[in-house]
């Protein structure tokens, strides 16, 4: 955990304290990413709209996201690595510095999006599209990616060398 970071107690608190999770202490976190038919999802984001809040330096690995629009939120330096976030619009949203870290994205929509610095290291964003956003110093390596004449204005060269190019695959489950 980044010493920049609260624990993953101290983050369920913080969105209780905005009402966007129920209940007293913390869900049990998953074991495993996430999947649209888990009955236990731990912090999760269904059919929901997220916007006008400040989620920056919170510890969430393995949080799901289905089906929601998550519109100016800042996600700065916070830890959600494996979570799931497919067929989700991700409007405004600053990811500067966050660790998505295996994290499946794919089949979600990001308009003015910023990835400054983040680390997408696995991360799948197949299918993903991409509207006006930044990628400046991410960690790429291994991210999973189709070939898009997209990817020649959005990445650095060495970017693109560390990338896991692939075709687009299936889409992801849940739609």
């Amino acid at each position: 955990m980044s010493a920049n970071r609260v624990s993953y107690a101290e983050s369920c608190r913080v969105l209780q304290g905005h009402e966007l999770l129920e209940g007293d202490g913390a869900p049990p976190l998953p074991k495993r990413a996430p999947r649209h038919d888990d009955e236990q999802l731990g912090v999760s984001f269904f059919r929901t709209r997220l916007s006008d809040v400040d989620l920056a330096r919170l510890t969430l690995p393995r949080t799901f996201f289905g089906r929601s629009e998550i519109r100016s939120v800042s996600f700065r330096n916070s830890d959600l690595t494996e979570s799931t976030a497919n067929w989700n619009s991700f409007v405004d949203v600053d990811f500067t510095s966050a660790d998505l870290s295996r994290a499946d994205l794919r089949a979600s929509s990001f308009e003015r999006v910023s990835f400054r610095d983040a680390l997408l290291r696995g991360a799948d964003l197949r299918q993903a599209t991409f509207r006006g956003c930044t990628f400046t110093n991410a960690d790429m390596t291994g991210a999973k990616l189709t070939r898009a004449v997209l990817w020649l204005f959005l990445l650095s060269r060495g970017q693109r060398a560390v990338v896991d190019w692939q075709p687009p695959g299936p889409a992801p489950a849940g739609g």
